[in-house]
């Protein structure tokens, strides 16, 4: 447990390297709505095997490995949601974003709840891609508990996957992600 603990302190410390600026009143500019869908699937295919890569309006874009990922601490859901297959019902295990992407890894501004212009844009290596809000992420928003899975039913995934907790369809459930992209939407 104590390794975990350190582990996640150490990839805390990573990202939060470089984001000791002094925050302005000038917004930086908004970032288009929604990546196009060219530049989306090229991203999910430069991405190595076995790395997920946190980009976008963060602090310190960064790899990471799925290794790193499942040494941080890890929270277990049970999920059931509609897909095209019909229902699903399956045991996540993974980190939540929350801890993954904490507020000071975002390139905030000092503006009023800045944190609630961002979102946190998954991309699997097929190219396919969802947008969960940050304030969905957040423990003082939505807290929706939102994973980035690293293991399903029990048995661990090559790569990993998003999971909304409490959707009730899955098109939010990116499989083998490849990418976390933080984008400023407001």
């Amino acid at each position: 447990m104590r390794t975990r603990a350190v582990a996640g302190l150490l990839l805390g410390a990573a990202l939060l390297a470089g984001c000791g600026g002094t925050a302005t009143d000038v917004a930086p500019p908004p970032a288009p709505a929604a990546a196009p869908a060219a530049a989306v699937t090229t991203a999910a295919q430069a991405a190595p095997a076995g790395v997920v890569r946190l980009a976008g309006d963060v602090c310190e874009p960064r790899d990471l490995q799925v290794a790193e990922l499942a040494a941080l601490p890890q929270q277990t859901v049970a999920v059931q949601y509609q897909s095209g297959q019909g229902p699903q019902s399956h045991t996540e295990t993974g980190v939540l974003l929350a801890d993954l992407l904490p507020p000071d890894a975002l390139a905030t501004t000092d503006r009023h709840n800045d944190l609630l212009a961002f979102g946190v844009l998954a991309v699997g290596a097929d190219g396919y891609a969802a947008l969960v809000a940050y304030g969905e992420v957040s423990p003082q928003f939505g807290n929706r508990g939102i994973l980035l899975a690293t293991a399903e039913d029990g048995q661990p995934l090559e790569r990993p996957q998003l999971v909304v907790p409490g959707d009730v369809r899955g098109g939010r459930y990116v499989h083998d992600v490849v990418e976390l992209r933080v984008v400023r939407v407001g």
